[in-house]
């Protein structure tokens, strides 16, 4: 007898499920490996959990919706939940009895109380049953995977080049989405913590609640509260302002320095929502992800923790101060945060379909419409007027060899970009790579 087709509440409740799966291995991952439990990560620690119990409860529906609006796109899309649920088959349950199987679903739950608990911002000392059953749990859900799990299928079904974009675009959004989020919150914390400075006022130091995600936005908006006042600019704050014969060399610096901060909040807020905002509704689905480990050795070593070996190898340190007039670095100053401006605007360009290491569509607006890497090419060159007061031969050689590794992912990115058509023609259309008329 054949049994009837999947309902669409069905198709939706396997792709909740499958993205749910991902989702929670992730959140064990920020709330426990040691690497994320630093205080860079502390602002998307309270970000991810909340983001989680919402994705709980109305991702069904979010699901069920997209698979009716884009019903007609059912094998043709590149559907993410679908690839899950295909690389999920690696894991047989043949081996299993009817009554091991009743106790997965028992240990599947138990595994989801004891993540409930890790979850909660507090020593798992602090209870004397979540540490026990915690170990019993992992060693049981260990076994059970190893028995279950067929590596060979698995990597028969990871050679389909759709498959393997979903997984490596999962990997992609895991690394640099809690990377996005410290970034973008440390410059809001920099642009209020400039303008209290400017008005002559205390700090402003945030630290979040011990407890679950509702208790730390709790704390958060208490805080807000009482702060608030200080942020909102008076019409006297603005009395000075456009008074341009008034600035001193002083006020000149602390504009360039919030200026600075400005553009990169905007440059890791677009980029955050890039990461962070991947749908079918968007139309910013990933078409391929950076195929070569050269590729990715490129990217990630220009990011944390990877760019320490870079600092580590590449030294950059001040040689004798050779710029010495104070307007002359004012200039200097003026014309690397321009560049950095250019280079904002180059990841605004992209709106939702910026990412790393992927292909999530061509994009030829903005300074793309001049030069195919507009960003690595400032960025370069403001961190050579950076470094120009302070100029030695060593560091020419070690910022011409960091100015080397955004020409390998340039590089990369060419070769790998190169294989869709779309950029095949964006590349006929802007034949410049770096410097128009030039190369």
């Amino acid at each position: 007898m054949q049994k009837p087709p999947a309902t669409i509440w069905q198709r939706a409740t396997y792709r909740w499920t499958a993205i749910t799966a991902v989702m929670a291995a992730m959140l064990v991952l920020y709330t426990q490996h040691p690497y994320y439990l630093g205080n860079q990560f502390a602002p998307f620690r309270s970000v991810y959990t909340p983001a989680f119990v919402i994705w709980l409860v109305f991702g069904l529906f979010y699901c069920k919706a997209t698979l009716e609006k884009f019903k007609g796109n059912r094998f043709t899309v590149r559907d993410g939940g679908l690839h899950l649920i295909l690389v999920a088959k690696s894991f047989r349950l043949e081996p299993f009895s009817k009554r091991q199987k009743q106790g997965l679903g028992l240990l599947a739950g138990g595994l989801a109380v004891v993540a409930w608990f890790m979850v909660k911002d507090a020593p798992l000392q602090a209870s004397t049953f979540v540490p026990p059953a915690s170990m019993f749990l992992v060693v049981a859900a260990a076994v059970t995977f190893f028995k279950a799990f067929h590596p060979r299928r698995f990597w028969q079904l990871a050679k389909s080049p759709r498959i393997r974009t979903t997984l490596l675009s999962i990997f992609v959004k895991g690394f640099y989405l809690p990377l996005m989020v410290g970034f973008f919150s440390g410059h809001a914390n920099s642009i209020a913590e400039a303008w209290l400075r400017h008005k002559h006022l205390p700090g402003l130091k945030f630290v979040l609640a011990k407890g679950y995600p509702w208790e730390q936005a709790a704390s958060w908006v208490a805080q807000m509260r009482t702060r608030i006042p200080d942020l909102v600019p008076s019409s006297g704050d603005f009395s000075g302002l456009f008074a341009f014969s008034t600035w001193t060399h002083a006020d000149v610096s602390w504009g360039l320095g919030v200026a600075y901060d400005i553009t990169f909040f905007i440059d890791c807020g677009w980029a955050l929502m890039g990461y962070g905002l991947e749908s079918r509704w968007l139309g910013n689905k990933t078409r391929s992800v950076e195929p070569t480990a050269l590729g990715w050795a490129a990217a990630l070593s220009c990011y944390p923790p990877f760019n320490n070996s870079l600092g580590t190898y590449l030294p950059l340190e001040n040689g004798k101060q050779w710029i010495t007039g104070e307007d002359t670095q004012l200039w200097l100053r003026g014309i690397i945060v321009l560049l950095f401006f250019v280079y904002a605007t180059a990841t605004v360009a992209f709106g939702f379909k910026f990412s790393n290491l992927t292909n999530r569509g061509i994009v030829s607006r903005g300074p793309y419409r001049i030069i195919r890497h507009p960003a690595y090419v400032c960025k370069c060159t403001a961190w050579w007027l950076e470094h120009m007061p302070t100029m030695t031969l060593t560091k020419a050689f070690f910022l011409s060899l960091l100015c080397g590794v955004y020409a390998l992912r340039a590089w990369t990115e060419e070769r790998h970009l190169s294989r869709d058509p779309d950029y095949l023609a964006y590349k006929k259309k802007v034949p410049w790579v770096i410097l128009p008329g030039v190369y």
